[in-house]
């Protein structure tokens, strides 16, 4: 796991003294080594910070290039299957190769079968890679995103892990994106391809891209649209031992290290089932970590512990406090560099404090709730797409709308029965952020821009249920611009490798087209994760409420960090950041002093959005 970065600009060299510095910016993400390469004319650079995992040598380090200098890439992330691919080039004479790392075969992949060497990787990835000989800089980033890469072509090319390395290499100071800062109220994040600023872009998933005389031209190698078939016509036990085959090989191939290596262990279905695999691959004891709440209702470490002892793992958990979380409430803001409201980074970053002083690879349980329909999101998928939802959706929210906290939840979420883009709406709703009718009301007539709109996929293999196409949604935006990044950031700011065996594509591909059943089943969420984990745990371990990984922000906010709505959320603030009309905040807080919690996202991305303009305008 590493920090990329590069350049290329047409008539004038480089400012190496400025890559140095870029270096030095992304420094976290590699604490192990750092490189620089220039082409022979000083138009083309790039730079990488190595965190070692595998082939801890010198000679691993990177910019690597091949023998003859023509090519040189610089990597991110890890790609489990080299060996599978390292034997196949041997068959086909490529070599020689001079180290046993993961990026040496990936670079004479791409000269051996050009951009086709991508759907040979099974990993997660972003790199970069340039063709001395034909003046070519390609890019190219994994199929689900778990790798960051950012890109802006503003005058040439610079490109880097994190949108502190990119900012750098600009020739002229960025211009922030007002539709950004919209999407980013709605959602809770900004989603691919923007980001805050309009001059850069969040290169995507699944894509490859030629840089060549001053144009990138992107291509598509991997989508999940593409991958719904008709649905297999395998009996369940057979589904189910398919499956559990499957993750098997997927967690093997992510045990793969010269490093220490452990699970972050919450205590719930999926980081559970991935520990208990892992657990019984590992020929010494695993090590895991979890994090808990003072708070009773937001404190899953006591299940988590019963996980471990179950398991039999080194198991440590660090308790998280208000007093805590005060200093990383404000670190996390720094550590994103765009607005970003998944307060969830908290306990991130501090349970991968705490395992990198033990560890240097850990193995995560994210994904299972996208592709398993484990959210509520998608119940409210399947009740809002009833017939009698739209012509009812109206008058139930406006008698909701007098009713407690909970119920004004609630009717937000009707009002958007009927809406083409119904995803994003719910999810927005589900998860406490400004609805665009809201967004209507609260916004200055300059970020009154086209709203966020996400549209289901039409002309596939087979119909979607309501739910479905929820949690294709959740995969496609939530999970890879939200909780990908959320770990990305959070791990990597400690120089901790984070690995992620369900997204393997294998089982992602596998689990889009299998039946809703053995997701879904008698009311019991992720049905078929739970019945492989009974040969692990007993029921009452499996088999018990979803927690989620939340922090207690609005008892917080109304605590000792209101002092964050009282200096962001100041009259002279607002008016002077002019993004947002000051009456409806003033509202809003009144509200939620009153009791309607719901609210606290509301006013938590506010809070983000003015401390963000306020330090960076």
């Amino acid at each position: 796991m590493c920090g990329i970065f590069g350049a290329a600009v047409d008539g004038r060299p480089l400012d190496r003294v400025l890559f140095q510095t870029v270096s030095g910016v992304l420094a976290h993400r590699g604490p192990d080594a750092e490189g620089l390469f220039f082409s022979p004319d000083g138009n083309l650079g790039l730079g990488h910070r190595r965190l070692s995992v595998i082939d801890l040598r010198d000679i691993a380090n990177q910019p690597m290039s091949t023998p003859d200098g023509r090519w040189t890439i610089v990597y991110n992330g890890e790609v489990y299957n080299y060996r599978e691919v390292r034997q196949e080039l041997a068959l086909e004479g490529a070599g020689p190769f001079l180290t046993d790392s993961d990026t040496e075969v990936i670079l004479l992949a791409w000269r051996q079968w050009g951009p086709q060497a991508v759907n040979r990787f099974n990993g997660m990835f972003a790199f970069s890679i340039w063709d001395q000989q034909e003046e070519e800089l390609w890019l190219c980033r994994d199929r689900l995103g778990i790798k960051p890469l950012f890109y802006s072509i503003t005058n040439g090319l610079a490109f880097a892990s994190e949108l502190k390395g990119v900012l750098p290499l600009l020739s002229r100071k960025p211009t922030v994106s007002k539709h950004a800062v919209k999407t980013f109220l709605h959602l809770g994040f900004i989603p691919e391809p923007g980001t805050i600023f309009e001059e850069i872009s969040k290169f995507p998933s699944g894509h490859y891209g030629r840089y060549k005389n001053g144009h990138l031209e992107l291509t598509a190698y991997w989508h999940p649209d593409r991958l719904i078939q008709e649905l297999s016509s395998a009996s369940e036990e057979e589904a189910i031992q398919s499956f559990q085959e499957g993750l098997y090989s997927s967690v093997r191939y992510r045990m793969i290290a010269d490093v220490p290596f452990g699970t972050f262990l919450s205590g719930g279905t999926d980081s559970s089932l991935v520990t208990a695999i892992a657990s019984d691959l590992s020929s010494q004891q695993l090590k895991t970590f979890s994090i808990g709440f003072k708070e009773a209702k937001f404190d899953e470490s006591q299940f988590a512990a019963k996980v471990a002892s179950c398991l039999g793992t080194d198991h440590t958990s660090v308790m998280l406090e208000e007093k805590d979380a005060m200093p990383l409430l404000l670190e996390m803001m720094a550590t994103f560099d765009e607005p970003f409201a998944d307060t969830s980074a908290i306990p991130t970053m501090l349970v991968s404090q705490l395992a990198r002083e033990k560890v240097t690879v850990i193995l995560t349980g994210d994904g299972g709730d996208e592709l398993f329909l484990g959210y509520g999101a998608h119940d409210w998928a399947k009740r809002l797409s009833a017939s009698l939802a739209r012509p009812v959706a109206t008058p139930v929210s406006k008698l909701l709308a007098h009713g407690n906290s909970r119920f004004k939840r609630i009717g937000h979420l009707f009002e958007g029965a009927g809406f083409e883009s119904i995803r994003d709406h719910i999810f927005s709703q589900e998860q406490y952020f400004f609805s665009n009718a809201e967004l209507a009301r609260l916004l200055k007539d300059a970020y009154q821009t086209e709203p966020y709109s996400y549209s289901d996929p039409v002309d596939l293999a087979r119909q979607l249920t309501a739910a479905e196409k929820q949690a294709l949604f959740d995969l496609k935006v939530y999970l890879k611009d939200d909780l990908l990044t959320k770990v990305d950031r959070s791990s990597m700011k400690y120089g901790l490798e984070c690995r992620v065996p369900l997204l393997d594509y294998r089982l992602v591909e596998t689990a889009l087209n299998m039946p809703v059943s053995l997701k879904r089943r008698n009311g019991e969420r992720k049905w078929i994760l739970k019945k492989i984990l009974e040969d692990y745990l007993p029921k009452e371990l499996v088999y018990r409420p979803k927690w989620g990984f939340s922090v207690p922000l609005a008892s917080w906010l109304r605590g000792e960090m209101f002092f964050l709505i009282e200096t962001y959320l100041d009259d002279d603030l607002v008016d002077a950041i002019s993004v947002v009309n000051k009456q409806v905040v003033n509202d809003l807080i009144k509200r939620f002093l009153k009791g309607e919690d719901y609210l606290y996202q509301r006013l938590w991305a506010l809070i983000v959005v003015h401390r963000w303009m306020k330090e960076n305008q």
